[in-house]
């Protein structure tokens, strides 16, 4: 009996030691691969060209260059995107006016704009590797600009609002250098760091484009039902909402991270839009570069 004892205490002892052994280390079915994810405020100040042209005032063309300011918030993983953005821009615009051997009228104008963006993006393994990261998904953009031109007179102020739903697809490239490198330029022989790069181009399509804009022309006045007449209500009397036009926006971005986490990057954002309203239409595009910087942020 006693050798029956002596012999389960030394099975027991063997058990439990096998038990925790197998629990220390970890199994290879047990192996889940860890995604981090990183939290970003952006700042960013770009320059501008943009182009527009509203014919409920004008068939001008008008163009001119500002700056545009941005900020946003990042999170990010490998598998997933998710930014919050909001952006302001003011410029200086000229109208093309056809050239005079009389008198050459010109027409001065000024433009800003006030832009919230809201997008989300999830990786696509069939179209990924470990260099290329392509990620679909979708947005929300709404732009409120605001135009004045004291030549246009009644027409002066110029307003609509462009929002859309939109279509995402992005596609990241990792460029980094893994190691130092030494250029020979015969006199200087300068040595670049290793470090960490992406080059990454996004592109943004309208998929439900909603615009609200005067019915015909700015110059408008609406009923004055005496002392109950809002002010804001008569002024927008003229303005309806529609579901027309179309918008595309693209961005090809240049990053190159530090070794505290953040980063640096420039970009160029090129974008389009259409908004036929009723019966007059509202043609915008902007060329813009821009300088951002990524400020890696802790979350609780």
């Amino acid at each position: 009996m006693k050798k029956l004892n002596k012999y389960l205490l030394i099975l027991l002892m063997v058990g439990l030691s096998s038990t925790t052994f197998t629990q220390g280390r970890v199994q290879p079915f047990d192996i889940i691969e860890y995604k981090p994810t990183n939290n970003y405020t952006l700042l960013s100040f770009g320059l501008t060209n943009p182009i527009y042209r509203d014919f409920a005032t004008s068939p001008l063309f008008y163009s001119g260059i500002g700056i545009e300011l941005n900020a946003s918030w990042l999170k990010t993983s490998d598998l997933r995107d998710r930014i919050f953005n909001l952006g302001f821009g003011i410029s200086a615009q000229n109208a093309r006016v056809p050239q005079s051997n009389f008198i050459q009228s010109g027409s001065f104008a000024g433009y800003g704009k006030f832009e919230i963006f809201y997008q989300e993006l999830w990786k696509i393994d069939a179209l990924s590797d470990n260099k290329n990261n392509t990620k679909i998904g979708g947005a929300i953009l709404s732009t409120q600009n605001v135009r004045a031109n004291p030549a246009l007179q009644n027409n002066t102020m110029g307003l609509e609002n462009i929002s859309n739903l939109v279509a995402s697809a992005q596609w990241t490239r990792d460029i980094s250098r893994t190691k130092d490198k030494t250029l020979d330029l015969w006199l200087f022989k300068p040595t670049l760091k290793a470090a960490k790069r992406d080059l990454r181009f996004l592109l943004n399509v309208g998929v439900l484009n909603f615009n609200y804009r005067p019915g015909y022309a700015y110059a408008y006045d609406s009923e004055i039902n005496g002392v109950e007449t809002n002010p804001v209500e008569w002024s927008f009397a003229n303005y309806k909402w529609s579901l027309n036009g179309w918008r595309l926006k693209t961005q090809l971005e240049y990053v190159k991270y530090l070794s505290n986490g953040n980063a640096r990057s420039w970009s160029y954002v090129w974008e389009a839009t259409t908004a036929p309203g009723k019966f007059e239409g509202f043609q915008m595009a902007s060329h813009q570069l821009r300088y951002t910087i990524y400020f890696i942020t802790k979350t609780r």
